[in-house]
Parts: structure tokens; sequence; C-alpha cells
């Protein structure tokens, strides 16, 4: 089995880009991923909420054909308003996203980190492991950066009211 942990940071709301997004709405959309997580990374196929009790949403997900580091996860989400949203999967892999300010202190500097845990039993370390290490590292810059695009578009179609 191989651990791999890695992490990506975008900046929300780069020079230029229209509208500026800000903690209240990148929270909705954020509430949004954990329920309709299709919506926003383009390697999950379909997500369904099994529980979503006290502020704890138990869900399955599946990953499209090869796409994602497995076929499917079950998943335990917990949020940390406004902060993070923790995603725990029955085989120990974890996934956290982040919203953090940046320097600036300003909307304009705002960023998002996804943090992966990917526990994958089914390769060995290797070539294979750094075949798999470059896929995962690609997969993740895209979930990032789509969910931040999808957050702003829902924003702009009147789907996030905040």
């Amino acid at each position: 089995m191989v651990t791999f942990n890695l992490a990506y940071t975008s900046r929300i709301n780069p020079p230029g880009i229209t509208p500026i997004l800000n903690y209240p709405q990148i929270w909705a959309g954020l509430q949004r991923k954990i329920r309709f997580a299709q919506e926003f990374v383009p390697v999950i196929e379909s997500c369904d909420v099994i529980s979503d009790k006290d502020g704890v949403v138990e869900r399955q997900v599946k990953f499209k054909e090869g796409q994602g580091p497995k076929d499917s996860a079950r998943e335990v989400v917990r949020s940390y308003e406004p902060a993070w949203v923790d995603f725990e999967q029955d085989d120990g892999t974890h996934i956290r996203n982040i919203v953090s300010d940046g320097p600036s202190g300003t909307p304009s500097d705002l960023h998002m980190t996804y943090m992966f845990e990917f526990r994958l039993p089914h390769i060995q370390e290797g070539e294979a492991a750094e075949k798999e290490l470059a896929r995962l590292k690609g997969m993740s810059k895209k979930a990032v950066e789509s969910s931040i695009q999808v957050i702003r578009e829902m924003v702009k179609d009147g789907r996030i009211k905040v």
C-alpha cells in the first residue's frame, strides 16, 4: 500500500476576475459541494447522501471510470465554518478543503487549498507509484480550480444567493 500526502492552493479571486467571491459565497458553495460533489469535481460521477444530521454528512461518491483514485468511496464529511471541510473515507483517506486569507486579508487575496492523504492499497512503491502520484497531483489541481470556477458560476447565475 502507498500513501500520498499532497496539497494544492489556488487564488480564489485573481486580478481581473468577476465577481469577487467572499467568505459567505465560498462557504455556501462548499456546503453544496458536500451534497452535490459531481457538480464541482470533474472526476466524480455521482454523490449519494446517506445521512445528514447535526452537521455531519455521510455520503457515497462514485468516480468516473479510471479517473478517480479508486472506483468509489464512502465518506463522513464535517464542516468547520468558515475555514474548512473535512472528508474522511472508510479506508483512512483524508481530504480537507481549506479557505484562507492571503497576506493582505482582503477578499481579492482569498485562497483555497485542497489537502489530500490518499491511501491506495492497490498501488505498490516504484514506477507505478510515481505515475499515480503525477496523475493525482494533476487531479488535485483540477479539483481546486474547478470548485472555484463552479462556485463563481453559481454566484453569477443566482444558485448561490449570499
